[in-house]
């Protein structure tokens, strides 16, 4: 897999032999792609091109954490400030287009991987297993993570576009043509066959078979596959009578005998991974912060929750741009009262900073470990540091605090994230001897350079602050697969084992020294839609998934509109904002037959 140089050079390869483009008619190495994929070092590194892509997806500035996390109800772009995601994050109703380099990227690197999946899925028996070059144990493994690997692209292009291109041969010379196809017949035709032969060939979990680490296994498929029930179970569940789904075109699927026939198969094949979890070395980390400790990152192997992980580590130098700046995007400024950065705080890009309604969502923290483990509270001086005077509301009246740090390695700052009054915020800091050191209450919160860091994503082993990071970035773990199990019960109508499933992920998550096991349980009365979706915030903040849950569940719309205390709220519409628009090169590039369609509002 470290390979990189050879592999980015196939991946070019399959760009020039890829696509509907007519410049791409100016040389064809579809030959040379060919004879070289056959090959069974080929066949290997044609896979290979295809993980290098993932890496890419998670690392790059305009990769998937645009499309999933900020414009959400979670979280919002920085307010007053600019950087690449702002346009998309803030529905902005010029600037957010088909033109947006987010969904381009997304469609563009699809389609190009898909390209070499449908070459290796197509050739695989002809690829010469009779040498120790590759046996046809490995070939059938390969195999596995190729059906996967085209299984995972097409579900993000049907999750964030709807219908899309199906294609599943290769294409060996360019074309000016293409058509969109529905995509209920993506999930039927490809995504669920393609998982179920992803589960049939690889090994079992990322923890048998020395599998190496980043590589999928049956045990991602599985995961993938009750997430691609659950959400194909919607589809078929948007009633178009319900007010909230206006101008969701989804509804044309309505069809609740499908919808409870999906709702089943995502609970099953969720609860099957849960209950043969141990026996596949899989399990539930005994702490939420150790999920994102550097300690138990891939390819340590300690980390026993992870189901599928972006390796960004496979490069070893660098050389060709390896490293995340994922690292960077949830710190806010604490180097305008610090005075610097420093490596423990990481780099103040402050993009994306949490709304009200996450701050609140994150409650029981006398007794949830999760707030503490999610939102770094303190900061520690680094240098001496000669400060001034903030100033923020509290009760309606503007308030003064004076801040200065003598003593390197004292509290410099402090996030409670729960209200303090002033005097109480007084007595802490401004009468004590020395160091004034500053409290920032969430009346502070300025959606800019004031709220608290995200930490599950901070590299402290960088050489520099400004370093971006090559930590492995888990795309999936167990612990959501208990939320999809609860989610599929839910919507079966069975709130016992909804709640079963829930109050799993909520022990875990209990402080151990504070109050008995089940201090955190729920009883199925509680379970909602509003609660699971809740509940997802408090175990998966930022973790790349929430604009599907809210797409997922037809929430989307609403729910933006009611928590996002940024620019949001005021730009999404329901005519448009369902779907991400098709790329306007996409479409420029179909220039036979008729023009490629482009999704409603755009």
């Amino acid at each position: 897999m470290k390979k990189i140089l050879s592999t980015l050079a196939l991946s070019s390869l399959v760009l020039l032999t890829t696509g509907c483009s007519d410049f791409l008619e100016e040389e064809n190495h579809s030959n040379v792609m060919q004879d070289f994929m056959a090959t069974p070092s080929g066949f290997s590194m044609a896979l290979n091109s295809v993980y290098a892509n993932v890496r890419s997806t998670y690392s790059a500035e305009e990769g998937i954490h645009g499309l999933m996390n900020p414009g959400t109800d979670e979280l919002k772009n920085n307010i007053g400030g600019s950087n690449r995601c702002a346009d998309l994050a803030n529905y902005d109703l010029e600037k957010y287009n088909a033109n947006n380099e987010y969904p381009r990227k997304l469609w563009n690197d699809a389609y190009i991987h898909i390209n070499t999946l449908n070459y290796m899925i197509e050739n695989a028996a002809k690829v010469d297993v009779t040498t120790t070059a590759l046996t046809a144990a490995q070939r059938d493994q390969y195999l596995g993570e190729a059906y996967f690997m085209r299984a995972y692209n097409y579900f993000h292009l049907v999750e964030q576009f709807g219908d899309v291109t199906l294609t599943t041969t290769y294409n060996a010379s360019p074309s000016t043509s293409s058509e969109r196809h529905d995509m209920v017949r993506v999930y039927e035709e490809v995504i669920i066959p393609d998982l179920l032969n992803a589960i049939r060939l690889c090994s079992p979990s990322p923890q048998l078979n020395n599998l190496e680490s980043g590589r999928a296994s049956a045990a991602t498929a599985r995961h993938l596959l009750s997430r691609v029930y659950l959400t194909l179970a919607w589809v078929f569940d948007k009633d178009p009578a319900n007010p909230s789904y206006k101008g969701n075109t989804q509804t044309k699927y309505y069809n609740t005998t499908k919808a409870k026939e999906y709702y089943q198969k995502a609970f099953d094949m969720a609860t099957g991974l849960i209950a043969d979890a141990s026996s596949l070395g899989l399990k539930l980390m005994d702490n939420f912060a150790d999920i994102f400790d550097e300690a138990n990152d891939a390819p340590s192997g300690k980390n026993k929750e992870e189901l599928f992980v972006a390796r960004m580590d496979w490069d070893d130098d660098n050389t060709f741009g390896g490293r995340s700046t994922l690292n960077h995007y949830f710190v806010n400024g604490y180097d305008q009262y610090l005075g610097e950065r420093n490596i423990n705080d990481g780099r103040c890009y402050s993009w994306i900073n949490p709304t009200s309604y996450t701050y609140n969502a994150f409650n029981n923290r006398d007794k949830d470990t999760r707030y503490k483990a999610t939102f770094q509270t303190v900061w520690y001086a680094t240098k001496t540091q000669k400060g001034g005077v903030v100033n923020y509301v509290i009760d309606g009246k503007d308030e003064s605090f004076n801040w200065d740090y003598t003593i390197v390695g004292d509290t410099a700052m402090y996030y409670p994230g729960y209200y303090m009054p002033a005097e109480e915020i007084r007595a802490k800091t401004q009468n004590r001897e020395g160091n004034h050191y500053l409290i920032f209450t969430p009346d502070a919160y300025n959606g800019r350079a004031i709220f608290p860091t995200i930490m599950k994503f901070l590299d402290r082993t960088r050489a520099i602050p400004n370093d971006n990071t090559d930590r492995s970035y888990i795309i999936y773990r167990l612990g959501e697969t208990y939320l999809l199990a609860a989610e599929a019960a839910f919507k079966l109508g069975d709130n016992t084992n909804a709640a079963k499933y829930i109050n799993v992920i909520r022990e875990r998550a209990r402080d151990k020294q504070i109050g008995e096991v089940g201090a955190l349980d729920i009883a199925p009365s509680d379970v909602t839609l509003d609660f699971i979706l809740e509940e997802r915030t408090r175990e998966l903040l930022a973790e790349h998934c929430r604009w599907a849950d809210l797409a997922r569940t037809g929430t989307l719309i609403d729910r933006v509109r009611k928590y996002d205390d940024g620019k949001a709220n005021t730009n999404i519409t329901e005519d448009r904002h369902w779907l991400r628009p098709i790329p306007q090169q996409m479409i420029d590039r179909v220039t036979t037959g008729e023009r490629y369609p482009q999704n409603q509002g755009w």
